[in-house]
């Protein structure tokens, strides 16, 4: 007898003549046969599946119905993605970029097999839509996670935009993250490398998800994908996975239906993809609207969605009103960069703090004393400022004879901003209590040898070797950096506040 709990693998799908079946695995163009577990995401132009391995998912290109290509009985159109998924690896992409490619093509279908770091999932999951998805953020890492990811998102867009590509289909279904949210280290990949073109050859490429797209995108005439609406389309995601809400699903959209074919990717001016609804009957997504939080309209101005005091600094704020204001839905040119995105959550990350009642996370304002969420008193608070400013807060916890978690410090804050670099760890260190309270500071080995810190104490300044604990007298403690090759030195102000009334 079969055990009753084996999971079930295969993907329904239905071909172009209506015959449809569960299919369980394909061959690829090395005659290497893929299992297939389960559907992980569709869009307009695809579907990706999980396959046994891993490390490999399916990206099953789909015909305007939905259907997938067969190489028998959709000859022409098999040929004509088959010659474009070879022509992907002839692209200049960047080293080290985290994108997934083909690295064999389907056999029987249209489509290709893609390498991509195991146990990952569609950024879907951390766009929350309910009131269960929003419980579900204080344990799957709430905004502090989302800052993170939605940074190191942006980085991978400015090194794609370095190279002179545009990724044209930015959604949650084409950004795929670390699954665990308790993992050390968080990934962040793109799928679909057969969305990206390089401006000024293909000329007529126009792929997008409605829900996600800039406004120049569905208008008459439309125009090709650009840098300017690739941040749009990142701007969109990234406000409706820390808002719980569409930037642009205010009061004056309120009743309209937008229907679910907005989350699917739509493919015009090659004949396969190229109607789709009227992006008047959907004001959220025409530009036409001002949004939510715009400062010279406020008639699509709600309530709904999470408080944006919350998780909105200054920074981002101006970055998104700068994306979303009349300005930046009519100038593309008006629009921040994805470098400039990638800073900005990267600053947010920095300050963000998780309260350990609710375990939802915000980002620190000096004025707080309780969490935003649920009013409990702040824990106590690990800081460093600089020039007056907290550029840095964590939370911190004293139990006798335990240890604390290591917090890292990242390169951002001490060095100019690279998406390369940023958060490489240069220091660490963790809160002890053993024959009194105490911070042990660890240099981390891949920060080099040219980074060096030092700590003011009553001895006077000291320099942070391999391992160093300071006894805490209570107060502020100068924390100084100095990079002994370019001469940058940086000095903050470190403080453990324990007590907030």
């Amino acid at each position: 007898m079969e055990n009753e709990n084996q999971e079930e693998i295969g993907v329904s799908v239905t071909e172009s003549d209506g015959h449809t079946f569960v299919l369980k695995q394909v061959r690829d163009s090395y005659d290497f046969t893929h299992i297939i577990r389960k559907e992980l995401g569709r869009g307009g132009q695809g579907m990706v599946c999980l396959t046994e391995d891993k490390n490999f998912v399916v990206k099953f290109a789909l015909d305007s119905k939905g259907n997938i290509i067969g190489k028998e009985k959709d000859a022409d159109s098999f040929k004509r993605n088959d010659a474009a998924f070879k022509a992907i690896a002839l692209k200049p992409f960047p080293d080290r970029l985290h994108l997934a490619r083909p690295v064999a093509r389907l056999a029987d279908y249209s489509g290709y097999v893609m390498r991509l770091m195991g146990d990952m999932t569609s950024f879907s999951e951390l766009v929350p839509i309910d009131n269960e998805d929003i419980k579900r953020m204080a344990s799957d890492g709430g905004h502090r996670r989302r800052f993170l990811l939605l940074s190191k998102l942006a980085g991978l867009l400015a090194k794609l935009h370095g190279a002179g590509m545009v990724y044209c289909d930015i959604s949650a279904n084409n950004v795929f993250v670390t699954k665990s949210a308790e993992s050390e280290t968080q990934n962040v990949w793109l799928i679909d490398a057969d969305n990206v073109f390089i401006p000024g050859e293909d000329l007529d490429k126009l792929v997008f998800t409605p829900r996600y797209a800039a406004p120049e995108l569905i208008g008459k005439p439309p125009k090709p994908c650009s840098h300017a609406s690739d941040c749009y389309s990142f701007a969109v995601l990234a406000f409706e996975s820390l808002a719980a809400l569409h930037p642009f699903k205010g009061n004056k959209a309120e009743g309209e239906d937008s229907g679910d074919d907005w989350d699917a990717s739509v493919q015009g001016n090659d004949g396969t993809k190229s109607s789709f609804s009227e992006p008047d009957a959907f004001p959220e997504y025409s530009g036409k609207i001002p949004w939510v939080e715009d400062t010279e309209d406020d008639s699509n101005h709600t309530e709904n969605g999470l408080p944006r005091q919350n998780f909105l600094t200054d920074e981002t704020f101006r970055l998104f009103n700068a994306t979303f204001s009349e300005e930046g839905r009519k100038s593309p040119k008006m629009r921040p960069t994805a470098v400039l995105w990638a800073r900005a959550f990267s600053h947010s990350y920095a300050k963000s703090v998780r309260c350990p009642d609710c375990g939802m996370s915000f980002v620190f304002d000096e004025a707080q004393n309780c969490c935003p969420w649920c009013e409990k008193k702040l824990p106590p608070l690990l800081t460093l400022s600089l020039h007056d400013e907290v550029v840095f807060a964590h939370e911190a916890s004293f139990k006798k004879d335990c240890e604390g978690e290591w917090i890292s410090l990242p390169e951002f804050l001490f060095e100019p901003f690279s998406v390369d670099t940023c958060f490489r760890p240069l220091i660490k260190l963790r809160t002890v209590e053993k024959s009194g309270r105490a911070l042990e500071f660890v240099s981390s080995l891949e920060s080099g040898g040219e980074h060096l810190f030092f700590i003011s104490t009553e001895k006077g300044e000291e320099k942070i070797g391999a391992r160093y604990t300071l006894f805490l007298q209570g107060g502020t403690y100068e924390l100084r950096y100095e990079n002994r090759q370019t001469g940058i030195q940086r000095t903050f102000s470190l403080s453990v506040k324990e007590s907030f009334e």
